[in-house]
């Protein structure tokens, strides 16, 4: 058990190293001069994101998923080892989605990038829910004894989720605090929260 928890925590090095070898993506062909944006910019962010799973596992997968969206591409990723790509609490699986992101637009005007979001599974669908069904949690208590309530180290997209679930809440306010990658929501009562506002206008 051991080496295989040490095995995934070496495995973004990976990820790192792909990116700064930029993939040789500068010796294939240009893409853009192929049809229509859309399907060039798709094309590319599959074949960006398949060359770096390839580097770091054997049987990756990668198949372009329907958005409603039009400035969105999801692409999904089927292995029979998703938690090596996933890594804890999503973070290796978020790298991944910068790394395509950045390499994949940058060789395109900005009135033709799009946001490309890569996906294991409906991995991201299920973490929302667990995240949702925590912040809810934690809320009730906070509403129940009247004391803010810190919850876990969360990454940007986490802690967007809990903002946005708990946004609606008339007796409850959020905000985040800490840095990188130690940053938190707390969650407090709406009446705690603007006390803190004055005293920081004071």
């Amino acid at each position: 058990m051991e080496e295989i928890l040490l095995g995934a925590r070496q495995k973004p090095r990976n990820i790192q190293k792909a990116k700064e070898d930029n993939l040789d993506m500068g010796e294939e062909t240009d893409l853009r001069n192929i049809n229509g944006f859309k399907l060039d910019l798709q094309e590319k962010a599959q074949t960006t994101l398949e060359k770096i799973v390839n580097f770091i596992i054997e049987d990756g997968e990668i198949q372009a998923i329907h958005s409603e969206e039009s400035d969105t591409i999801v692409l999904g990723i089927k292995t029979s080892n998703p938690g090596v790509l996933i890594g804890r609490h999503g973070h290796t699986l978020d790298a991944l989605q910068y790394i395509v992101n950045i390499i994949t637009n940058k060789e395109f005007e900005e009135t033709e990038r799009r946001k490309i979001i890569v996906d294991i599974e409906g991995y991201k669908e299920r973490r929302e829910d667990i995240v949702s069904k925590y912040a809810r949690e934690k809320a009730e208590i906070v509403k129940k004894n009247g004391k803010k309530i810190a919850l876990c180290y969360m990454n940007a997209v986490e802690r967007r989720i809990v903002h946005l679930v708990l946004q609606d809440e008339p007796l409850l306010a959020t905000y985040s605090e800490g840095t990188e990658p130690f940053r938190r929501v707390i969650i407090v009562p709406k009446e705690n929260r603007n006390n803190k506002n004055n005293q920081e206008e004071e």
